[in-house]
């Protein structure tokens, strides 16, 4: 019914436009040359007819577009939702009856087997990681990811991820040395789940791309209402070239190390502390005290030993600029 208004009062409108038009251009009275009432005529039927009906043929797409888009965007959340929702209930699934399996619930295992369920559970948990940080990183950057901010030790923090990557470490023989500095306590306010995936992030890279038989240093501060945390391993030593990448998504340099990576872990720690109002960074010294690393190979370059640094710092406590999503003050390291 409202269709049929609209077109009849459409009709309408344009039957007396045209009405008004023929009687300006022809009414007898009206001293018009043949050139003024053709020009009229057209200037009338461009400025009525044409622009507003291509105008409203432009809205119309824009707001077809805008519709088809919301609906893709829609689709697509739905879908990696759904997806990582499916994989994060296996994988947990597998680790758990792994776990199991490793513990003897269900009887005794020889060492060989023990070695094959051990080797498959780490396996499980690097993709269940992997999982997680995949669907983290969409939240982020579609901004539907939201911060729980909870009180907590952060000491007590590290301390657990140091525990969860111990397995890592010894299998390298790396010594973790934990120093802390901490004038103001160690509770801090924050997303506790995101800060540990940023922790847990940097210690295991530290461990990872760290010489054999070397010491993994940890710093925490908490002072003045900032806590800020420093990794140090000594490892190669990295370009600044690559150091200015290495926070941007889809940025791996694992393939040089001969590591497995998708350049999402650095990528998503950044939006993390961001998000938290604060800032993360990478430096690498080059280590003078030891000699070179030389390859095998005479065709392939010299690795330079160095000390590389990675480092965040957030706000303690919760203010009312970090409520409003503002970004705090600057500070150095």
């Amino acid at each position: 019914m409202e269709i049929i208004k609209k077109i009849i009062y459409v009709t309408i409108r344009d039957i007396i436009f045209c009405l008004c038009l023929l009687f300006l251009c022809f009414n007898p009275y009206a001293e018009l040359s043949d050139k003024w009432r053709v020009t009229i005529i057209f200037a009338a039927f461009i400025l009525y007819l044409l622009i507003p009906r291509i105008i409203n043929c432009i809205t119309l797409e824009n707001v077809f577009d805008a519709a088809d888009f919301n609906k893709l965007s829609e689709q697509k959340e739905n879908f990696v939702a759904t997806l990582s929702h499916d994989l994060k209930t296996q994988a947990l699934s597998q680790i758990t009856s792994l776990q199991m399996l490793l513990s003897e619930s269900f009887g005794a295992l020889n060492t060989e087997q023990k070695n094959i369920v051990r080797a498959t559970l780490n396996s499980c948990k690097y993709m269940k990681e992997m999982i997680f940080t995949i669907l983290a990183t969409y939240k982020f950057k579609s901004g539907t990811a939201t911060l729980n901010y909870e009180v907590f030790d952060a000491i007590a923090l590290i301390n657990e991820c140091i525990e969860e990557t111990k397995s890592l470490a010894v299998q390298k023989g790396i010594e973790i040395n934990v120093f802390t500095e901490t004038p103001d306590g160690c509770n801090i306010c924050a997303d506790k789940i995101h800060i540990k995936r940023v922790i847990m992030n940097l210690l295991a890279n530290a461990i990872n791309y760290a010489h054999k038989n070397s010491i993994v240093k940890i710093n925490a501060v908490n002072d003045r209402g900032y806590f800020r945390f420093y990794v140090e391993n000594s490892g190669e030593y990295i370009e600044n070239e690559i150091i200015k990448q290495l926070f941007k998504k889809y940025s791996s340099f694992a393939s040089k190390y001969k590591k497995a990576s998708v350049g999402l872990g650095l990528y998503l720690s950044r939006k993390i502390i961001e998000a938290h109002c604060g800032a993360i960074k990478a430096e690498s010294l080059i280590d003078d005290t030891k000699h070179l690393i030389e390859n095998s190979t005479n065709n392939t370059p010299k690795h330079i030993n160095g000390k590389n640094i990675f480092s965040f710092y957030i706000p303690s406590i919760l203010t009312d600029e970090i409520k409003n999503k503002k970004k705090g003050r600057k500070i150095a390291f």
